[in-house]
């Protein structure tokens, strides 16, 4: 039997038991009251099937993927190899994973919540009809079997009882499945609020280190970058000939009054300068040199 929307059974015209006897008035207001709630009952039963396949498929999902979470982390540390421990603790992080979201799905979707609540709905259904069966046939013994009009109305009492309660148990399981269909929208939205925080955060972080490692590489692209130094030689008299060397290279010969080099590397350098003279001074400057630029030194020499 398939499933369909539930809904009241189309009432009976109002002129129904005009004129009518009781043969055919009573046995058309006990099936029509049956009918109903046999017709409420199939669609929580029909509902309760669907439901309960759901419910026990997600707990049991949850709970080989808990297994496997727990078993897999201890596994790793039973093996050699580092990429092997790597690979079944990221398996045994995401079966908890799964299983956490396969009970929020179970909550949002309302599979275990609502296999219950129809569960309570029906058997009090089926427990009313019970019932008006067992009052409807009293009621008849009592009379011996013998029926007149004025029992017609007592009868149509005790099934409109039973309509109505059978309503006031549909509308009680309805408002119970407004407030969890709200309780489980609102644990959906937590869950996507807190989904797009921890989103953004990681964004954020992943902003600042994609900044933080392209400020590293143009710094490390600056330092591989060569600098320049020029110096300027004030004589006191008469320019001269001087010897001029960086840190440990060879003395060059120079006459002038600025000398440069070019393709220096970043960092401290030592420039020495000997002079020509018979006294053969030797004069040492540290020169700092920047990546990308010149940087510039004044020497002013006592002769």
């Amino acid at each position: 039997m398939g499933k369909t929307n539930i809904a009241s059974a189309a009432l009976l015209s109002w002129d129904a038991y005009c004129d009518k006897p009781l043969e055919q008035s009573l046995p058309s207001i006990y099936q029509h009251v049956e009918t109903a709630s046999r017709k409420a009952c199939n669609w929580y039963w029909i509902s309760i099937r669907t439901k309960r396949r759901a419910s026990i498929g997600a707990r049991t999902a949850t709970f080989l993927l808990l297994i496997a979470g727990t078993l897999l982390p201890i596994l790793a540390g039973m093996v050699d190899a580092q990429i092997d421990r790597l690979h079944y603790t990221q398996f045994g992080v995401a079966a908890l994973a799964f299983g956490g979201l396969l009970q929020v799905a179970d909550r949002v979707f309302g599979w275990s919540s609502g296999w219950l609540r129809y569960v309570v709905t029906v058997t009090a259904m089926e427990n009313l009809t019970r019932n008006f069966e067992l009052e409807w046939a009293r009621y008849v013994l009592d009379k011996g079997g013998k029926l007149g009009e004025a029992d017609v109305k007592p009868l149509f009492d005790l099934a409109k009882q039973l309509e109505d309660n059978i309503a006031k148990l549909q509308s009680d399981e309805t408002d119970k499945w407004v407030a969890d269909f709200n309780s489980n929208m609102a644990v959906l939205g937590d869950q996507v609020k807190a989904q797009r925080e921890s989103s953004d955060k990681a964004m954020e972080v992943a902003r600042v280190a994609l900044s933080n490692q392209q400020s590293a590489l143009k710094a490390s692209a600056a330092a591989e970058q060569s600098g320049a130094l020029e110096v300027s030689f004030v004589f006191k008299a008469a320019t001269m000939a001087l010897t001029l060397a960086i840190d440990s290279e060879t003395g060059q010969a120079f006459f002038g009054t600025v000398w440069s080099r070019l393709n220096m590397s970043p960092g401290q350098h030592v420039l020495r300068i000997k002079t020509a003279d018979v006294s053969g001074e030797v004069i040492e400057k540290v020169v700092q040199i920047v990546a990308g630029q010149v940087s510039k030194l004044e020497v002013h020499l006592p002769l």
